[in-house]
């Protein structure tokens, strides 16, 4: 070998000058193997060390070559025919395996048309060479044996062959390559990428490397700043050496704005795959996009589009998955998820925890990886400002590096005030791209509708003309908003942007405070770029006078107005025409001055003294919305004879409201009236041809007489709640033109006498409620004939009803508590019920034992027998059954072995059925359901359980208990990624009222605990007869599916701001008092996995009370 220079493309990191120290015998592959396995190395980046010029014969290795051996973390060595005719090939060889044997490098050895047994053992051409070797180093006998060993060594070794029989170089090289890449590990930056870990381990899965026979499409997804052109390329760095070539495109959307731009981004993602050595030119993207099809369609190729804003971008760039080879990857980083209509996957990446959005913070403000003294809780300030959001941490970090702590309070208040540029900046993008009404929609929602529900603000942002359906879906889409559980949500720096964009480019157009309309009242300021006056009731007046009643005169472009109270100091002397929607709670007024505001699509008003809306005919074509609440002097609903377009009216708690006006029951395109709790209402229109009404509630009018009749054109009509109704006696035989009716309340509807057969023609009838009807006389005869019935509600109704019913086969749930009927007045055959899935029979006195043909409802999931007092047995139950209710059964003495016979049994309520106790057999079978393995099972499946049954003691293997109600769990670190979820246990008083369980869990910060929660100093309750033990397991994920965008994404990731301390647990039971209570967090290393059970009917009930409380149901 002779000393030079290396060849590279790039300097590695990680402390070494070289990635790869390529050792061989000049005269035998420098000009084929070698030259090819370096170039490889080369094009894939990777720095390498290749010895290009002779040596002189008999010198010494040099010290270049010692030091590029120590500096490089691999050797690849080939063993050729005359390799060990050099001595110099050997001495390198031998440091080499010297440094190997240290630790520090990792050794590949070709066999270049050799054998490795010749080259371990020294025979053939080898022995030959060390023949020659004793004969010139005979006093260095050493030497010669230590060349040996070093051979020996290396050939041992795992390596790479060539020979004739093995097939062609390329493949050999091919993995050489992907070997050396692979072992790599190129974190080198990512040690400063913060949780970057969790967001790789996520994505890799979609990406499906061992798919290798498909081209697959992947899409990183989210708001500017989040993190997606780290992610992307932290993902490129692990996995390129795994394609035959690769392309990391940055900034897509400023690097192509022109034609020429675009045929530059080609020409680089050609150089880039095929290599530095072709050179393209390239003057038109359609030539381009031909160019990459026809060149790439045969290679495994691994593209990254970063920030792509286009979907010509995409045509031009990465057109179809056509266009690449077999187990090609295309990764895609956008804000637009329209754009990722045909991708394969997407990846959304989450907001970073708190732990992480400290240190990412840390790390750029103080250079450490958590705030020093002093800074703890203004750092925390800085943090929720970011919202977590990656970019602003660093931006921010960056920002307050090396300032004193008393500048820090000054700078967030001005934060507050003007945004950062940098961060804003970024975020304006996404603004910039938007079509007009879409600007206009994201602004409105960043000053009005942020949490609100959907179906609310795009009612209200239709009225104003801005195609809020397909706005909000693409806002959605370019990741500016969020949709979850049904309402908006938009993150902290977004809404603040929105906010920066209304002062310094739409002046006034939305005020949202009472200071800024009296500003520009007594400031006499441009009211005509007033759009939007919304003023929430918490900053309203404080005591302050109203504005004067013309203050709307010059406000000739108002659309939207939603105010409290006094707002006027007197009723409002004019409303702006082109005032679209009015929300006016505590309107103080006894009228509204509508003559003129033929534009009004929604009027809203609650707690409102108004007498009447309007007196006579008022036109006013374009309302659409009326809801009225606790308008308690209204007593006439007005003529809307000419406001034919009137989609929804909702009059709740109008206590004096007696009529209606006849003109409302030919409302065409009414879909939705609701006259809840108007308790003086006695009529309504005589007859209602309602053909878009959808549904009609007239819940809690107890003064109504009759339901009107019904025109044969409302066939839309699918639901009627007639709830509390006392004064009904009969449904009009008119109901069979409702056709479509799917839903139909007749709860406590007392003095309902008729139901008329006109009801069994409703074949699409599903729900039928007639629990409390307990006068009705005549039912329909052809009953029988509802088969498509799914839900049939008879609680205290009349008591022969059930004896009455066969074939109800669609029936799924039956509602029979309160009916007094034994075992004879079942069906002998229950065959004709055999989709019921709930059945309920409680406070039922006279069941002594339930019928055997219960057993053939094979469908049947939930069984509820609560307060049925003579019932002494339960055995033979329908062998799906998941949830059996039967508390306060006094009599009860006998039970199957229940956690054995029903594999999907998850809920057993016995509390109460103290005889239980005195069976011994039945004891036992309690005492099993308390055994830690039950709960495990259900822990393994991520299934909820909640069980209780007549008992005093705790189960021992509950490690954390306490007396009374309250107690808490410390969280050991790393918790969330290792939870399955919480045992709770309590033992109670013995209670005669309805049971029922919830349980309040809050999760402290480690710094907030009181690691010693008080409680009151009582023994161990002893044994008692009379006490009840209850079980209940709550599985993590059920937290994680809370996701409330109020308090932030909520993943196992991701607790928010609690990384480490205590869930305090908290009873909330409807009984005297919980004698004592115990508690376990459940580990993965706890559980054993068993197969999964047959689907689920019931689970517990979650809701989220703040960003760290939960409350749950059982």
């Amino acid at each position: 070998m002779a000393t030079s220079k290396a060849s590279s493309s790039s300097k590695p990191t990680g402390g070494w000058t070289y990635d790869v120290f390529l050792s061989f015998r000049g005269d035998d592959t420098r000009n084929n193997f070698v030259d090819h396995l370096y170039g490889a190395l080369v094009q894939k980046g990777i720095h390498t060390f290749k010895d290009d010029e002779m040596i002189h014969i008999g010198e010494s290795i040099s010290l270049e070559l010692k030091r590029a051996i120590e500096e490089s973390r691999f050797a690849v060595v080939v063993f050729s025919k005359n390799y060990a005719n050099s001595s110099w090939c050997l001495d390198e060889l031998a440091d080499i395996m010297k440094r190997r044997d240290q630790g520090g490098l990792k050794v590949l050895p070709v066999f270049y048309h050799v054998d490795p047994s010749n080259v371990r053992k020294q025979k053939g051409d080898y022995a030959t060479a060390f023949q020659k070797h004793e004969e010139n180093f005979k006093g260095e006998k050493n030497e010669v044996n230590k060349w040996r060993g070093a051979l020996a060594g290396a050939a041992n070794l795992s390596g790479y062959p060539i020979s004739d029989a093995s097939g062609g170089e390329f493949s050999v090289i091919n993995k050489i390559v992907q070997d050396i890449i692979g072992n790599m590990q190129p974190r080198g930056k990512e040690d400063n990428l913060i949780g970057i870990e969790s967001r790789i381990d996520a994505l890799t899965p979609l990406l499906s490397i061992q798919r290798t026979e498909e081209v697959l499409m992947i899409g990183i997804l989210g708001m500017g700043g989040i993190g997606k052109t780290t992610i992307a390329q932290a993902l490129f760095r692990r996995i390129s050496f795994k394609f035959e070539g690769s392309s990391f495109v940055k900034n897509v959307k400023e690097e192509s704005v022109s034609k020429k731009d675009i045929c530059a981004l080609q020409e680089k993602i050609l150089t880039n795959v095929l290599g530095t050595h072709l050179k393209f030119t390239i003057l038109d993207p359609e030539y381009g996009a031909n160019i990459i099809q026809e060149r790439f369609c045969s290679k495994k190729v691994l593209l990254v589009l970063d920030d792509v804003d286009n979907v010509r971008q995409l045509e031009f760039l990465a057109g179809s998955n056509n266009w690449f080879g077999r187990g090609s990857r295309i990764l895609i980083t956008t804000r637009d998820e329209h754009l990722l209509s045909d991708a394969n996957a997407k990846y959304k990446p989450a907001l970073l925890r708190m732990d992480q959005a400290v240190e990412l913070f840390s790390r750029h403000a103080f250079r450490k990886n958590s705030p020093p003294e002093g800074y703890k809780e203004l750092s925390n300030h800085a943090i929720r400002y970011t919202g977590r959001l990656p970019l602003a941490l660093k931006v921010l970090g960056s920002f307050f590096r090396g300032r004193e702590a008393r500048v820090w309070e000054n700078a967030i208040d001005r934060l507050a005030k003007t945004p950062n540029n940098e961060i804003f900046g970024s975020l304006k993008l996404s603004f910039d791209g938007l079509e007009e009404s879409e600007k206009k929609i994201l602004l409105d929602i960043a000053c009005f509708f942020k949490g609100r529900e959907v179906k609310d603000v795009t009612r209200i942002l239709d009225s104003f003309g801005f195609y809020p359906v397909i706005g909000i879906s693409v806002l959605v889409e370019k990741s500016l908003i969020t949709i979850s559980k049904e309402r908006i949500g938009m993150h902290d720096l977004i809404q603040e942007m929105c906010w920066q964009i209304v002062r310094e480019s739409f002046k006034n157009s939305r005020l949202r405070s009472l200071e800024e309309v009296q500003q520009l009242v007594e400031n006499k300021g441009v009211h005509e770029v007033i759009e939007a006056i919304v003023v929430p009731k918490e900053c309203m007046y404080d005591g302050k006078q109203g504005f004067r009643s013309n203050v709307f005169e010059r406000m000739n472009n108002l659309r939207l107005l939603v105010v409290n109270d006094n707002f006027t100091s007197d009723e409002p002397s004019f409303l702006p025409n082109e005032l679209r929607w009015i929300t006016w709670n505590e309107y103080p007024f006894c009228f509204l001055p509508v003559p003129h505001m033929s534009k009004l699509v929604g009027l809203e008003m609650d707690n409102a003294k108004i007498r009447y809306l309007w007196k006579g005919q008022k036109i006013m074509p374009n309302l659409k919305f009326i809801h009225l609440n606790c308008l308690n002097r209204l007593t006439r609903f007005p003529d809307v004879s000419e406001s034919p377009n009137i989609e929804r009216l909702i009059l709740t708690r109008c206590s004096f409201l007696v009529e209606v006006h006849e003109s409302l029951g030919f409302l065409k395109r009414l879909e939705y009236l609701e006259m809840k709790t108007c308790v003086k209402l006695k009529r309504l229109p005589s007859r209602i041809e309602m053909e878009s009404l959808d549904t009609l509630k007239l819940h809690f009018c107890p003064s109504l007489e009759r339901i009107p009749e019904f025109s044969p054109c409302m066939v839309k009509l699918s639901r009627i709640d007639l709830d509390s109704c006392f004064k009904i006696e009969e449904l009009p035989s008119s109901i069979r033109y409702l056709s479509n009716l799917s839903f139909l309340n007749l709860n406590n509807c007392s003095n309902l006498k008729n139901i008329p057969n006109s009801i069994c023609e409703l074949k699409g009838l599903k729900n039928l409620n007639l629990c409390n009807c307990s006068k009705l006389q005549i039912w329909p005869d052809q009953f029988r004939s509802m088969i498509n019935l799914e839900e049939l509600n008879l609680q205290s109704a009349r008591p022969d009803l059930f004896r009455s019913m066969t074939n109800l086969h669609s029936l799924r749930k039956l509602d029979l508590v309160g009916h007094q009927i034994g075992e004879e007045d079942f069906h002998r055959n229950l065959d004709g019920f055999f989709s019921l899935e709930e059945l309920l029979l409680s406070f039922n006195s006279k069941l002594v034992k339930l019928p055997t043909t219960i057993s053939q409802l094979s469908h049947l999931k939930q069984l509820e027998l609560d307060y049925c007092c003579r019932i002494e047995s339960l055995h033979s139950l329908p062998s799906g059954i998941q949830v059996l209710t039967a508390i306060n059964c006094t009599s009860l003495e006998k039970i199957e072995d229940l956690s054995k016979e029903y594999e999907c049994l998850c809920k057993i309520w016995l509390f109460g059925c103290k005889k239980l106790l005195d069976d011994e057999q039945s004891h036992n079978y309690l005492h099993k359901m308390l055994k830690q393995s039950f709960l495990k099972k259900w822990a393994a499946v991520d299934r909820c359980l909640s069980i209780s049954i007549p008992g005093s003691k705790i189960p021992s293997w509950f490690g954390e208990q306490q007396n009374r109600h309250k107690m808490s769990l410390k969280l050991h670190p790393n918790w969330q990624s290792q939870i399955l979820g919480f045992a709770i246990c309590g033992v109670l008083e013995e209670f005669s009222g309805v049971f029922h369980t919830n349980i309040v869990f809050r999760f402290e910060n480690a710094e907030m605990i009181v690691h010693k929660l008080e409680a009151d100093k009582i023994d161990a309750p002893p044994a008692a007869k009379g006490r009840n033990v209850f079980i209940n397991y709550i599985p993590f994920t059920c937290f994680e599916q809370m996701h409330d965008d109020d308090y932030n994404d909520f993943q196992r990731e991701d607790w928010s701001h609690i990384t480490e301390g205590n869930l305090v647990i908290d009873y909330f039971l409807n009984c005297p008092k919980a004698l004592r209570c115990g508690a376990q967090v459940v580990y993965k290393e706890d559980v054993e996995s068993i197969p999964s059970l047959s689907s689920y009917y019931w689970n517990c009930t979650l809701t989220q009370r703040s960003a760290n409380t939960f409350f749950c149901s059982f």
